[in-house]
């Protein structure tokens, strides 16, 4: 199988939430959910990792090859 072009086969990419600065969380945010620490938070959607599965091979690091 051929590697993932998006993360090169590793099969994870920076989080789109965070952008891989592994907080997520603005001030805004905090205030919807009703809290009130100004400390940073980990990101929700990477748990403070800065990384997520990659979308295009589901975290494989390959992807099937189109031309079967």
């Amino acid at each position: 199988m051929p590697i993932c072009a998006r993360c090169n086969g590793k099969g994870l990419i920076n989080c789109p939430h965070c952008e891989g600065g592994q907080r997520g969380i603005d001030e805004d945010q905090l205030e919807l959910i009703k809290m009130t620490s100004r400390s940073p938070h980990p990101c929700p959607a990477c748990r403070g990792t800065g990384f997520v599965a990659c979308p295009d091979c589901e975290g494989s690091g390959e992807v099937d090859d189109e031309d079967d």
